[in-house]
């Protein structure tokens, strides 16, 4: 029996190779066929492909390489810069893992990506998926590499019952025994290919599956119900207020928010009550009490409401506005926490993009 399942391990990943060399995803992180991986390339992608999807991640790597081909020369960047350019992709603290990881190889090793899983997993922002990715992609090294993906492609495999919350550590133990002796990389990614094209979440196209014939739920109307999950729990609901303030000359106060919160080392609006900075608001302020009167100034509460989705939460946003005269801008200046920016100058910053909906939402306003 071992050994019937040891062939049926090998055909799996014969086929699925197979597959891959005819439908492989050309991406600009991956080496061509009979070329040898860019580590460089492979840590870059991988850290912007948490919790991103492809289609979105593919113009921020290539404007990242283009700017910064080696990680010697992301090591000595700007961190601004960086955070500018990282702006709109999300998850922002993966933008300072990145520079900090980027610091750590160019000093401590070289300029080279560690080959070593356990070096990789000491550099900030590299958990046990990205190293293992790191590992197979760029260095060829047999290792389980386990996403959202490849959960999906192994309950489906084996019909697993149990929701995929309590099932992940049995996935890994299955999917380990099917991993191939060479090819590493082009297994890891065959399979991540598998996932984003075939074995889709919905309506999986298992007519074009290339192992469909290891798999317990092929073809069958029901393998979209699978992975199983518990039931959704309903996202917190927070409310915050936004701060407009406009120069005569148009520019908006901003601030960088240094805190270890969402939206860390990122140029952003003043606000209050959302992100744990003080007692968060219980509900949308109908009036600006005393204490929520930013400078003591007489804040105009607008009409236009604008509610973002966060991972864990939902975010009912006012905001509120204000256009000062110069004297009033000197004084608050003094605070070296905040400063006007022109509108010319808005692309150099790194925001949100919370509060790039804000901006463009109150343009009116501002211009």
């Amino acid at each position: 029996m071992a050994e019937k399942n040891e062939d049926k391990y090998k055909q799996f990943s014969n086929k699925l190779l197979d597959w891959y060399d005819i439908r492989r995803r050309i991406l600009p992180w991956r080496a061509a066929p009979g070329e040898i991986s860019n580590p460089y390339f492979v840590l870059l992608s991988e850290i912007m492909l948490q919790q991103t999807v492809v289609v979105t991640v593919i113009p921020y790597f290539l404007r990242f390489v283009k700017k910064w081909p080696t990680i010697n020369q992301l090591a000595k960047a700007d961190f601004n810069e960086i955070a500018s350019l990282w702006a709109g992709l999300g998850y922002y603290r993966r933008a300072k893992n990145l520079h900090e990881s980027a610091k750590l190889i160019s000093t401590k090793y070289n300029g080279l990506i560690p080959n070593n899983k356990e070096v990789l997993l000491s550099l900030p922002g590299v958990g046990e998926y990205t190293a293992a990715a790191i590992m197979a992609i760029a260095f060829d090294k047999k290792e389980n590499v386990v996403d959202g993906n490849i959960e999906r492609i192994f309950s489906r495999l084996y019909k697993i019952e149990e929701p995929l919350e309590h099932s992940k550590k049995m996935i890994r133990t299955l999917s380990n025994k099917f991993l191939p002796c060479k090819r590493n990389g082009d297994y890891a990614q065959s399979l991540m290919d598998l996932g984003s094209l075939v074995c889709i979440p919905r309506a999986p196209r298992c007519k074009s599956c290339p192992v469909i014939f290891a798999c317990k739920l092929g073809g069958r109307s029901e393998a979209g119900l699978y992975p199983k999950r518990l039931p959704k729990k309903s996202k917190e609901q927070r409310y915050g207020m936004f701060y407009l303030l406009i120069d005569n000359e148009g520019s908006v106060l901003f601030r960088t928010n240094k805190n270890e919160r969402l939206f860390a080392n990122m140029d952003v609006l003043p606000s209050v009550g959302w992100n744990g900075e003080k007692e968060n608001l219980k509900t949308s302020p109908k009036i600006i009490s005393k204490d929520l009167a930013l400078f003591n100034l007489n804040w105009e509460i607008l009409e236009t409401k604008i509610n973002h989705v966060f991972t864990h939460f939902k975010l009912d946003c006012t905001i509120v506005f204000f256009r000062i005269n110069k004297k009033i801008t000197k004084n608050l200046l003094i605070n070296k926490e905040y400063r006007f920016v022109k509108k010319k100058d808005l692309n150099q910053l790194a925001i949100p993009s919370l509060i790039n909906k804000i901006l463009i939402a109150f343009e009116d306003k501002i211009y």
